[in-house]
């Protein structure tokens, strides 16, 4: 059984996979996680890990790169030793054995037995960027997801909308994509096929569901997992996305909600 799916079992057992208590921000012992980190031309990710303990902690990652980064799949990166009460402070490269290249997928911590907490700041060489807080995210269930305020815009200062779908398990599943208006109306719709634990990246996902040319505003973006092809039940999966302003390249960061 992978970690990704220990992790989501272990979650959905805590949390009885409640629509209320689908994301938990806050110190855990259970294991957080980080939807999104980075280590590319564009943006790269300084790691904040908390021990607010009386004791060292040590706690483990584990990388899931996308398909199309320069480290696709997973990797076991270091051990943290954390003095009691210290915050270590990291990037992605210096935490895990990255090939050269665009990297870019999500991080997951191992059971650490004793509460911690866990932060992300994304930025630009310039400084520019997004935050992205440690979460115990519960991934067990086959839901729908959904991220609000998408928007495409070819005027200064041009804004651009990409997605993230995370395969939390060890099987093959299928989630399909839609995008729709404020007032409901389908924008474009998508079913993608993921491979066990794959982490794939909708670069300008107007563009990747073939949405029709032109500028969009107050877009929803609709993640549901379904039966596979192969029969069997839904998977579980995280789901997140970015407004980027393509002048500056500063960003905000909106995790998927649990819809049902």
């Amino acid at each position: 059984m992978g970690r990704l799916t220990r992790f989501a079992m272990g979650l959905c057992c805590a949390l009885s996979c409640g629509a209320a208590s689908a994301q938990q921000l806050g110190y855990n012992f259970n294991g957080l996680m980080l939807p999104i980190v980075a280590e590319t031309p564009s943006y790269a990710s300084a790691i904040f890990v908390h021990n607010p303990n009386t004791t060292t902690l040590a706690i483990s990652f584990t990388y899931q790169g996308a398909t199309n980064s320069a480290t696709p799949g997973t990797t076991t990166c270091q051990t943290l030793q954390i003095p009691a009460g210290n915050v270590i402070k990291i990037s992605l490269g210096q935490l895990c054995p990255l090939s050269s290249g665009s990297n870019f997928g999500a991080l997951l911590t191992g059971y650490g037995g004793w509460y911690y907490a866990l932060y992300s700041r994304v930025e630009t060489p310039s400084g520019n960027g997004f935050s992205i807080e440690g979460m115990m995210d519960s991934t067990c269930c086959g839901v729908i997801r959904e991220v609000l305020g998408l928007r495409r815009q070819s005027a200064a200062p041009t804004y651009q909308s990409n997605c993230f779908i995370n395969n939390a398990e060890s099987r093959v599943g299928r989630i399909v994509v839609t995008l729709a208006s404020g007032t409901g109306q389908l924008i474009a719709s998508q079913i993608f096929d993921l491979q066990p634990n794959e982490f794939i990246r909708m670069l300008d996902v107007f563009a990747t569901l073939n949405a029709a040319a032109g500028d969009y505003d107050n877009v929803r973006a609709s993640f549901e997992s379904i039966v596979p092809v192969g029969g069997g039940t839904p998977i579980g999966f995280l789901a997140s996305c970015t407004v980027q302003n393509n002048t500056s390249f500063d960003a905000d960061f909106r995790v998927g909600k649990v819809h049902s």
